[in-house]
């Protein structure tokens, strides 16, 4: 017994290794707040579009982004009834989603591609009229359209991770529903690490 009592206090468990941690790494997670507005004659826009980014090396980076864009444009047109001039506001709420990917060059220029989805009302040109009131009926309908986006510009380093940025995005599939047919889309943004 005095032997078992012997092995006791000289045996020690060996010490148990720490798991290998499989979480994400904060310090690599960027979110951008994706906030703009435009204004015209009688017309004005504003949209909202988070982004959350994973960092996988401090130059490249892939994310999501989930955007709302509302535009409204005023116009006038006679009653054909009373004969008054009376004004027709239309407008079209967009929803859109989209992943994409960045890589950053030398710490200032930036390049990315970015296919999107976008869910958007579409007005007919051919309006009619309500026979009781004279006023302008709305023809519309709802259309789905694909994107495929690339561009570059210019990024401004803020940390290790986060950064400015100014882009230039072309659509390559050029659908004429899409709000970037026949045009450039420009982009500011900022993306800032949620930990340091």
């Amino acid at each position: 017994m005095a032997g078992a009592n012997e092995f006791a206090s000289v045996y020690h468990a060996p010490a148990k290794k720490n798991k290998k941690s499989s979480g994400i790494d904060l310090s690599h997670l960027l979110i951008g707040p994706g906030i703009g507005f435009g204004a015209g004659y009688r017309a004005f826009s504003f949209n909202l579009s988070p982004s959350v980014a994973y960092c996988l090396s401090e130059d490249f980076h892939v994310g999501i982004t989930l955007g709302f864009n509302y535009y409204q444009e005023a116009f006038d047109y006679n009653n054909f009834l009373n004969g008054q001039r009376e004004t027709y506001k239309y407008k079209i709420p967009a929803y859109s989603a989209s992943v994409f990917a960045r890589y950053i060059f030398f710490d200032r220029l930036i390049v990315g591609i970015e296919p999107e989805i976008n869910n958007t009302k579409l007005i007919s040109s051919n309006y009619t009229y309500n026979l009781t009131t004279g006023k302008i009926i709305e023809n519309s309908k709802r259309l789905t359209v694909p994107s495929v986006l690339i561009g570059g510009g210019y990024s401004q380093r803020i940390s290790n991770f986060g950064y400015t940025y100014l882009m230039a995005m072309y659509d390559l599939v050029q659908n004429p529903n899409a709000r970037y047919y026949q045009t450039l889309d420009f982009r500011v943004g900022i993306m800032v690490p949620i930990k340091n």
